[in-house]
């Protein structure tokens, strides 16, 4: 519904055109969140895995102050500021959770999730470049690109259902 919205943008003012649609953004990345911890152990994940969420943790902070640096020049401390804040946040939350989803899983369809959620956010990395610092054409190419391949991704996954992995201590399968 966000991506549909583009083609109202010459008819609403553009405030309702920003919020509406990075808020329906933020709600399709948290309806993937919901779905991926849906199928996830947060008791294993939290024993098995606390030195992932806390490298994961620290990345995510760092990407997240990067990208609010790179825009503050451009947007002053209002409420579009906060959104952008939450939806960087929420973004990369859903890059992390689909990698330990991944690493908990390690399967065909948790590695679509994570290759759809890692372009979701190279394209939205590139977007904000495109957006805020320099305007060339060839970032907007690659920012839609990745992000038409992180649909790709997710829709193939979507397909597919988890393979029970064996796993035996000290064998190679």
């Amino acid at each position: 519904m966000s991506e549909l919205l583009f083609f109202t943008i010459d008819y609403i003012p553009y405030q309702y055109f920003y919020f509406t649609g990075n808020i329906l953004s933020m709600l399709s990345y948290v309806f993937l969140l919901v779905e991926v911890c849906k199928s996830i152990c947060a008791f294993h994940v939290l024993k098995n895995y606390k030195i992932h969420i806390v490298v994961l943790t620290i990345l995510n902070i760092y990407i997240a102050y990067v990208l609010q640096e790179t825009i503050s020049p451009y947007i002053e401390f209002t409420n579009e500021y906060l959104l952008e804040i939450v939806y960087n946040i929420v973004m990369l939350l859903l890059l992390s959770v689909s990698l330990i989803n991944y690493i908990y899983k390690d399967d065909k369809k948790s590695l679509f999730f994570f290759f759809g959620a890692l372009c979701i956010v190279f394209s939205e990395v590139i977007n904000v470049a495109y957006l805020y610092v320099i305007h060339q054409n060839a970032f907007n190419f690659v920012s839609v690109s990745l992000f038409v391949l992180a649909f790709y991704f997710l829709y193939q996954q979507s397909n597919l259902k988890h393979s029970k992995v064996n796993k035996i201590k000290g064998s190679i399968t």
